[in-house]
């Protein structure tokens, strides 16, 4: 059986998800104006919503390991909420609109989330340095990625 929290936030990403999904289906899609369908509004706010809705599901129904299981609790982090909501606030208030260039601030976003999630279990290791690079070489081609994926695919004009 899932672990108590596992199972409370499953059900909320699911929901979550599942009424992102649903928001995203009645919106307009803007077809008498011969709209191309990959740019049509609500395209990429449902696919996330699937998304969030199937790893909710994934998380409700996950078995923890039996060790995993016995101290779920005790090894509970509140830090990596507060510092999710400060990387992604951050992110998108902070520095989305303000001329910095969409791919380095996609990057920076990931390169930080990756080293700070990290930090406590590299600075342990006396991995560091390499965690560092490995978070600039991923946070490098998701940039590269995302704002291909962005401008050539979904045709959307990135700052």
């Amino acid at each position: 059986m899932a672990a108590r929290g596992d199972l409370r936030f499953g059900i909320l990403w699911t929901a979550i998800g599942l009424a992102i999904v649903v928001e995203s289906w009645r919106m307009d899609r803007l077809e008498q104006q011969h709209i191309n369908p990959w740019t049509a509004p609500g395209l990429v706010p449902g696919l996330l919503g699937l998304v969030l809705a199937i790893l909710g599901l994934v998380m409700m129904l996950r078995r923890p390991a039996p060790r995993e299981e016995e101290s779920a609790d005790a090894q509970a982090e509140p830090w990596r909420v507060g510092l999710a909501l400060a990387l992604t606030l951050g992110f998108g208030v902070g520095v989305l609109g303000t001329g910095v260039p969409f791919w380095l601030a996609a990057g920076g976003f990931v390169f930080l989330a990756i080293l700070l999630f990290e930090w406590p279990e590299r600075r342990a290791a006396g991995t560091l340095a390499r965690g560092a690079i490995q978070a600039a070489l991923i946070a490098t081609v998701a940039a590269a990625v995302i704002t291909v994926v962005f401008q050539e695919i979904f045709l959307v004009r990135l700052p």
